[in-house]
């Protein structure tokens, strides 16, 4: 009869936490197709144009004081002087001086400066900057305004028709793809053909509408995003290091480089790199010009 009891105890409380496992396990859910990451990235901020230095501020007006009242000075008799009566000084006649006839000179022309021409891109240089490009942090941040565009959407076209393409990102991974034109979303594939460093638009008025979208399709946290094609960045960066090399420049001795990207004659779209920033913060002039569209369409 004891051993009875303790059996049917045993079997209640092994019941009762059965039921205690079973309301707290929490099912696994397998996730949707849509929600997992097609790729990652790594963001690189990009501006319309560099924040400048702060104005000086106004200093306040000193406080006038009172004007202090004149004491009169008397005035004194002034004594006559006695006029002297001027020796009359005898004329001399001048000597005619013959003037010389001028020579005409003649104005040189002024020959116009022709504009530089972009330097050229390699497949040598492409291959290297591939190389440079998956390595991460081992060349110095690229830090490249848009100001010479009339607008974002001028630019953001430009770059399209170079390849490029907006995603939609939240941390650090693509869920789908943004038509600049229509705002439409779609699934994004290819991204090997991409270069990982996504440009970062974050508060600018021009990608207001198509952040909207997205943020309403993906959630708050959702970012738009460019991406450029990877031979692109390749050629960029294999670009640079050659004129740092020529140039007697060490890379992790620079902290920047600065540039613009400006238009071109056909829709196309320029790159000028005016200086790179040393670690000790000293500027060191660059002043090369790329062409994105030659670069594009390089083969390696």
């Amino acid at each position: 009869m004891k051993r009875g009891l303790q059996l049917a105890c045993q079997l209640a409380v092994a019941a009762w936490c059965a039921v205690l496992l079973a309301s707290t396990a929490v099912p696994w859910v397998e996730p949707l197709a849509e929600e997992l990451p097609l790729a990652r990235v790594r963001p690189v901020l990009e501006r319309r144009k560099a924040p400048r230095a702060a104005e000086p501020m106004e200093q306040e007006p000193a406080p006038q004081l009172p004007e202090a009242e004149s004491t009169p000075v008397p005035e004194v008799e002034s004594t006559p002087v006695p006029e002297v009566e001027s020796t009359p000084v005898p004329e001399v006649e001048s000597t005619p001086v013959l003037e010389a006839e001028s020579t005409p000179v003649l104005e040189a022309e002024s020959t116009p400066v022709p504009a530089p021409e972009p330097r050229s891109v390699g497949a040598s240089d492409v291959t290297r900057g591939a190389a440079l490009l998956d390595s991460g942090g081992s060349f110095p941040v690229l830090s490249f305004e848009y100001a010479a565009f009339p607008s974002f959407r001028s630019y953001a076209r430009a770059m399209v028709r170079l390849g490029a393409r907006f995603v939609v990102v939240q941390r650090r991974a693509i869920v789908g793809s943004l038509d600049l034109e229509t705002g439409a979303i779609g699934e994004f594939s290819g991204a090997a053909r991409f270069s990982p460093r996504a440009r970062d638009y974050t508060g600018e008025p021009g990608l207001d509408a198509l952040a909207r979208v997205a943020r309403e399709r993906f959630g708050e946290r959702s970012v738009v995003m460019m991406l450029v094609p990877r031979s692109l960045d390749a050629g960029i960066f294999g670009g640079l290091a050659r004129i740092l090399e020529e140039r007697g420049q060490r890379r992790d001795a620079l902290r920047e480089i600065r540039g613009r990207y400006e238009r071109a004659a056909g829709g196309g779209v320029h790159l000028r790199v005016d200086a790179a920033v040393r670690r000790d913060g000293r500027s060191v002039p660059i002043e090369t010009l790329f062409d994105l569209g030659q670069i594009v369409g390089v083969s390696t």
